[in-house]
């Protein structure tokens, strides 16, 4: 479950996002609370002591407020890099003392992991989802089997256990006229394509706004182009099968998100049949 995000301000490094409201059908569930912290976080000095006391503390309070206990296991979601990697790592080895700390994994940190250093943890999540180009207009960068491929082969292997996330979600990629970017949650594909006076289809997952209009609460101009990008059952299958052939340690499946809307989009009895 998603608690918080962290990212560098003007005042310093602080939380941008904290969960308010939990369903309390969710209050049954063992919850493994989910941490985001941006990369540029680490780039300026940072009290690495005070950081994760502060972490601890927030987690800890959420936990409190919606479960009524301690919850002992976080999911750290930080896309590292060299240069911030001992920051990073030395935060995981502070907050180790009171949780037991589950590290995000990106494919280039598979492929890559001589250069990007390993997390000192005992378990890790591989995030098998946003790997691909979001500009590019013919590449789906939620998830595409070939790109997987690109990183993992059948020889490939990694020190820890991992735990594989993939995606049931989908997204809307607007660019702007100046080529700008901007992320939209979920894709309506049968909306644009009934909307004739503003959206003019390309092909079967590109559309260019052809009179000014408002999308999702945003304001679009014309000549903006949207990219539906979606998580085939089929495209998740084929990566997750690279995966598996390869000598990576693999545990447990998460699936990314569950919510109603997903549901009705995705066929989660086939998927779970091959999986």
């Amino acid at each position: 479950m998603h608690y918080f995000d962290v990212d560098r301000t003007d005042r310093g490094v602080y939380p941008v996002y904290v969960l308010n409201r939990v369903d309390s059908a969710f209050k049954a569930y063992n919850i493994v609370p989910v941490v985001f912290i941006t990369n540029r976080s680490f780039k300026d000095h940072i009290d690495l002591d005070r950081f994760s006391e502060q972490i601890v503390g927030l987690v800890d309070e959420i936990s409190l407020h919606h479960f009524g206990r301690r919850l002992k296991t976080i999911q750290l979601d930080c896309d590292w890099s060299e240069t911030t990697r001992d920051k990073y790592f030395e935060l995981i080895r502070m907050l180790s003392r009171d949780l037991d700390v589950v590290p995000t994994i990106r494919l280039h940190q598979i492929k890559y992991k001589d250069k990007t250093g390993i997390p000192p943890a005992k378990t890790g999540v591989l995030m098998l989802y946003n790997m691909g180009n979001l500009k590019d207009e013919q590449q789906n960068s939620i998830i595409q089997a070939d790109i997987v491929d690109d990183y993992i082969h059948n020889t490939t292997t990694y020190p820890l256990k991992l735990d594989v996330a993939l995606p049931l979600f989908s997204q809307t990629v607007i660019k702007n006229n100046r080529g700008q970017i901007r992320l939209v949650n979920k894709s309506m594909p049968e909306a644009l394509k009934q909307d004739k006076l503003h959206f003019r289809q390309l092909d079967s997952h590109l559309f260019e706004v052809t009179r000014d209009t408002l999308y999702h609460g945003f304001y679009l101009s014309k000549g903006y182009r949207l990219k539906l990008e979606e998580s085939g059952v089929d495209e998740i299958l084929d990566s997750y099968s690279i995966v598996r052939h390869s000598e990576l340690q693999l545990n447990n499946i998460i699936l990314y998100h569950l919510d109603d809307d997903v549901l009705k989009q995705v066929d989660l009895a086939k998927l779970l049949e091959k999986l």
